[in-house]
């Protein structure tokens, strides 16, 4: 099967369905904050509130795993911008809430303060 394209609907930031479903089955089945990373369709469309919690649990609350790093964040913030919503204060509070790039700037490693690159996962 062909790579997702950072285009592509169901582009999951690079993450594959794969990263995640391992995540799941890491922690028995349960559902934790941010260990679900949206597509970009989803990301586009889902009503903004759902939209929020998604993305700011994936950007905050992921385990280590799952950590988007610089690039995979700057990939994801143009998609809210670009909703028919961008200047709603869900929207807002999404672009203004992420993550600030890791010092250094290359675009690598936890952007919460720790230094895993384990985000970096392939597209599916």
């Amino acid at each position: 099967m062909d790579e997702l394209q950072p285009r592509d609907d169901e582009y999951r930031f690079g993450f594959t369905k794969q990263q995640i479903l391992a995540e799941l089955l890491d922690h028995q089945g349960l559902i934790r904050d941010g260990c679900y990373v949206p597509t970009r369709h989803e990301v586009a469309t889902w009503p903004a509130e759902r939209v929020y919690w998604h993305v700011i649990g994936w950007f905050w609350e992921s385990p280590s795993s799952l950590i988007p790093n610089d690039a995979q964040i700057e990939e994801c913030l143009p998609v809210p911008r670009a909703r028919p919503d961008a200047d709603s204060e869900v929207i807002q509070r999404i672009i203004a809430e992420a993550p600030p790039p890791a010092e250094g700037g290359e675009g690598k490693g936890d952007p919460r303060g720790g230094s895993s690159d384990e985000g970096e996962g392939e597209s599916d």
